[in-house]
């Protein structure tokens, strides 16, 4: 059965959503949710209607449903603050409105297939990132660890499906996933749209889960990152949420940092919207002048390059905000906006902006880390470490992490707390060698403990390893970090800086 809705086509068939010609990407759940309200849309759909039909009685929360919902609306370009398709009632329930076609399709209709005479097709790879899931194997006769390994990938592609700049197919991988062979990762390439598989397994012994991720690169096999994740088994639900948010937020990472490998690994010339602003964030990462001009460079190329899509503005306001009018409900955008606030000095538009992203995705770590370093240097400076340490416990592997966590050194060192503010700042130069900023933290935390020696030798390895940034941060003064700026140099001097 098709819905013909918009310039859109629900296929129930084929599991999929299209628009125009073009695939979307939306998780199973979101599908099944969509296809409940669509087939009901003569009716007002209760809350405990949708838990019935689509999660089997499974308790679920208000946020968890709404999460849900929200995510049923950004597939058909819908939004929580517009609801013209899928209206919520309050206290009542939600209601699919707007006019449907229905079309019957032919069992030959849907089991058609694209490939070619010769069994393969001519791989034509998106702009954006895409992901295949693949399902769980349950590594165990327990048919309970079946229906949870089960529900892991369900959740894994829901949270996955959140990120709008990743897109998720709807192809059918079984038959990679439930054989004893192992798995031929390139086989994934041959289908349309898939740059990267995500294969995973669970087992159990006695009370503990351990489930496996294995992330690859679709066209050639090259294994990018592997994780195990073991918890008790006390609420299975609990753990299969846990579990799969952890992984998705390690996948989306690890994602996002082979995209910034390929993206550095060709020829600005070569490069295409979206790859001009991972280039940028590249750049951006290295905390030096000389590298954030070359990061606007290449943001302002994705925007004016590609004017649908709304992550490439990062560093100045009229590019996020022109962003922003791109699409209104990109929170990764909104958060930019934030950044944005920080970085001219407005520390508390900085944390009302971020607030904002996060009343709409708590999870959202980058709103997390402006949040942080905003209140650090408003004066607030354990809510700021309570906030930093949140966005380093959902990105172990973001490209901005050596920075909060050398905010969290900054703000040790600004309570006085010049030993520890020293251990958090090794810590980040022994992490990140080349990183610059630690290395005046862990200079005037010496320097305040008349460690001198070692003290000069930090400062000798910041100006050999990033002259451009000594300049920008110590000969000048940033206006969003104004508030450190003498006690550093108070402690700079100690060590033996003279200006």
């Amino acid at each position: 059965m098709r819905f013909i809705f918009a310039d859109y086509v629900l296929d129930t068939d084929r599991r999929e959503l299209r628009r125009g010609p073009d695939l979307v990407a939306v998780a199973p759940q979101a599908f099944d949710l969509l296809h409940f309200l669509i087939r009901n849309r003569h009716r007002v759909v209760s809350k405990d209607d949708l838990i019935t039909a689509i999660w089997r009685r499974r308790v679920v929360s208000d946020s968890a449903l709404t999460t849900r919902i929200n995510v049923a609306r950004n597939a058909i370009g819908d939004s929580a603050g517009r609801q013209r398709t899928i209206k919520t009632l309050p206290r009542r329930g939600f209601r699919f409105v707007g006019p449907v076609r229905e079309e019957q399709t032919s069992g030959h209709e849907a089991d058609a297939t694209s490939f070619s005479g010769s069994g393969r097709h001519a791989v034509s790879l998106p702009e954006a990132p895409s992901i295949a899931v693949l399902t769980f194997k349950n590594l165990s006769d327990d048919r309970e660890l079946a229906f949870f390994a089960d529900g892991v990938t369900e959740d894994v592609l829901t949270e996955l499906s959140s990120l709008r700049w990743l897109r998720v197919t709807k192809r059918n991988w079984s038959s990679f996933a439930h054989n004893n062979r192992p798995i031929d990762v390139s086989q994934a390439g041959y289908e349309p749209d898939v740059r990267y598989v995500l294969e995973g397994s669970v087992r159990r012994a006695e009370r503990r889960i351990r489930a496996t991720c294995r992330l690859t690169e679709a066209t050639t096999g090259t294994f990018l990152w592997g994780q195990r994740f073991e918890r008790n088994l006390v609420d299975a639900f609990a753990v299969q949420d846990e579990i799969a948010r952890a992984a998705a937020i390690a996948v989306a990472t690890a994602i996002v940092r082979a995209e910034q490998r390929r993206a550095v690994s060709k020829l600005p010339v070569d490069l295409d919207a979206w790859e001009a602003y991972q280039r940028g964030m590249w750049h951006m990462s290295k905390c030096d002048a000389a590298e954030n001009q070359s990061a606007r460079i290449f943001f302002q190329r994705r925007i004016f390059s590609e004017m649908t899509i709304a992550e490439g503005c990062a560093l100045s306001e009229p590019l996020v905000r022109k962003a922003i009018s791109l699409d209104q409900d990109d929170t990764e955008a909104r958060s930019r906006l934030a950044l944005a606030a920080l970085l001219k000095g407005d520390l508390e538009d900085a944390v009302s902006e971020a607030d904002q992203v996060l009343s709409v995705n708590e999870g959202c770590a980058g709103a997390l880390g402006v949040k942080g370093a905003a209140l650090v240097y408003s004066g607030k400076r354990d809510e700021g470490r309570r906030a930093l340490r949140q966005y380093l416990k959902l990105s172990p592997r973001d490209p901005a992490r050596p920075i909060r966590l050398s905010q969290v050194a900054t703000s040790l060192y600004l309570d006085a707390n010049y030993q520890e503010a020293a251990i958090t700042a090794r810590h980040v130069v022994r992490q990140y060698p080349t990183h610059p900023i630690a290395y005046r933290w862990l200079a005037a935390s010496l320097g305040q403990l008349g460690l001198t020696e070692e003290a000069r030798d930090a400062l000798r390895t910041l100006q050999t390893i990033s002259p451009s940034s000594f300049e920008m941060y110590i000969r000048q003064r940033p206006k969003y970090c104004s508030v450190e700026y003498a006690p550093m140099l108070e402690g700079l001097r100690k060590a033996g800086w003279r200006e």
